[in-house]
C-alpha cells in the first residue's frame, strides 16, 4: 500500500482523482496515506530520491538557510516542502 502511496505522488492527481481513476476506495487510500506520513516521520525525516523523471532543476529554500537543488518531480517536492 505504500507503493500506492508513492505512485500518487508521482502522478501529480489529487487523492480523489487518483482513487477515482485507480478505482480505489478513498476511505482506505486516507488510512494508508495517514500511515505514510507517520512512516515518514519515523524515519529521520529522508526520503528517497528517484532521478527517473528528470525534467529541470529546482533549488528549494527553507527559512534556516538549507538549499536543497532538486529535479521538477512533483511529488518529491511536495514531500520536501512538507517536511519545514
Amino acid at each position: 500500500m505504500f507503493a500506492m502511496i508513492a505512485d500518487w505522488q508521482q502522478s501529480g492527481l489529487s487523492k480523489k482523482r487518483y482513487c477515482a481513476e485507480n478505482s480505489i476506495n478513498e476511505a482506505t487510500f486516507y488510512y494508508w496515506f495517514s500511515r505514510s506520513k507517520e512512516n515518514d516521520t519515523s524515519s529521520g525525516g529522508f526520503i528517497a530520491m528517484d532521478n527517473t523523471g528528470r525534467k529541470g532543476d529546482v533549488e528549494v529554500i527553507y527559512p534556516n538557510g538549507v538549499r536543497i537543488k532538486v529535479n521538477t518531480d512533483l511529488g518529491l517536492l511536495s514531500q520536501l516542502i512538507r517536511l519545514y
